[in-house]
């Protein structure tokens, strides 16, 4: 844009250089002519400018995909609405566009001309490569004269907010989770008169059914007692627990601990969400965060947010933030931890949890693969943990590079 813009001024004082040039040659009178037509031309485009800078109308309104992920390609609509009596020549908007490369972030659009009371829309990309909470914006108009050679600048205050999510991966082959004796996912129904969740239908009242539960109106039309009955509807329960500790963050960028961390931890959220587990979860990532035991798509999108925003500040070890919500984990159902190699020594004090029937499904990353000097992967099979005999457990070991699909 400043090129173009500079490059018109050259070429106008090339002109008043050559009519100087010529005057020299023949008359000086020549020089003023061509002087008073450039500078009247000149004067011409700068009140045009002033008048349409007095006059302007114009609105612009931003419209983004709101939720995204990593690597993904962020699609922009910008409408733009020229409501004054004069058309607009020459407008160069630029827009900042954070979510992106550092060398990305300033988007120029040109616009040649805007009629009067006309819109226009324009649309341009941009690639997300980092998880995070973005502000789009703002949105800078350059004003031009019908020359190029005036502009003026108006800044507007046109902002969006954008969600970059983590980039989950699809998992085929998760551990069977905790039911105590449903089925995976399956409804357990019991005929009874208690305090269920779902109407089931009616039959004869039996002594003993409580008073509260007697369907009155068909008992009226049937002459008999009649009870209401329910189906007990059984789900499944998960908490899924980490701690994003800022000294055992190994490695940098997205091969680091904490992304890959976020990365599991957002997969198996949204893989059991969408199975319909009721799911929790625990976290410390500079302080705690607790999201309670929900379904649905609301509650996974509160997951993802906090997942898009954490970052590896922690102060605290995960056997501290274990300490504080282990008598809160809810009996019959299934403890994740995702967690580093180095906390495996404090894996026993969660088989406690087995007197509650509470599953543990623990997830390891190894720290020395996240190393820079790390010469080659370990050997995750060397990785044993010595627990009982009776206590089932079947540890997930993920190492830098691993390809997480083939893991879970």
């Amino acid at each position: 844009m400043y090129k173009k813009f500079l490059g018109k001024w050259i070429l106008f004082l090339v002109l008043l250089g050559f009519s100087l040039f010529m005057s020299l040659k023949t008359a000086f009178i020549i020089f003023y002519f061509f002087f008073w037509i450039l500078l009247s031309i000149l004067t011409v485009s700068f009140l045009w400018l002033v008048l349409v800078y007095f006059c302007k109308r114009i609105y612009l309104e931003r419209k983004i995909t709101l939720k995204i992920e990593e690597d993904d390609i962020l699609e922009i609509t910008l409408e733009i609405k020229n409501k004054s009596f004069l058309p607009i020549f020459d407008v160069v908007l630029k827009d900042y566009l954070s979510c992106t490369y550092a060398q990305e972030r300033q988007k120029f659009i040109m616009l040649d001309l805007l009629m009067p009371n006309s819109a226009i829309k324009l649309v341009y990309h941009c690639l997300c490569p980092q998880r995070g909470r973005y502000e789009i914006g703002p949105l800078v108009a350059y004003f031009f004269d019908p020359l190029g050679l005036f502009y003026f600048k108006q800044v507007f205050s046109v902002y969006s907010e954008v969600y970059v999510y983590p980039r989950t991966f699809n998992i085929r082959k998760f551990p069977a989770l905790n039911k105590g004796t449903s089925p995976w996912l399956g409804v357990e129904t019991s005929r009874v008169s208690g305090d269920d969740d779902e109407f089931y239908g009616v039959r004869e009242y039996k002594s003993g059914d409580p008073l509260k539960k007697i369907h009155w109106m068909v008992s009226a039309r049937k002459n008999q007692l009649i009870v209401k009955e329910f189906q007990r509807q059984s789900f499944f329960r998960a908490t899924i627990l980490f701690n994003l500790e800022k000294e055992d963050n190994s490695g940098e960028g997205k091969e680091s601990v904490a992304e890959y961390t976020i990365k599991i931890v957002a997969s198996i959220a949204k893989y059991l969400i969408n199975l319909g587990v009721s799911v929790e979860v625990i976290s410390h990532a500079g302080e705690v965060v607790h999201i309670p035991f929900n379904k649905g798509a609301d509650h996974l999108e509160e997951i993802l947010k906090f997942l898009t925003i954490a970052q590896a500040e922690s102060r605290i070890t995960l056997s501290e933030l274990f300490a504080t919500f282990q008598r809160n984990i809810l009996e019959d159902s299934s403890l994740i931890v995702v967690m580093t190699d180095k906390n495996k020594a404090f894996l026993p004090a969660m088989f406690s949890l087995g007197v509650r029937n509470v599953s543990l499904v623990p997830i390891f990353l190894e720290s020395s693969t996240f190393l820079k000097d790390d010469p080659g992967k370990k050997d995750t099979k060397g990785y044993g943990i010595d627990i009982s005999e009776n206590i089932s457990l079947n540890p997930i070991y993920i190492a830098c590079k691993d390809n997480l699909e083939e893991k879970f």
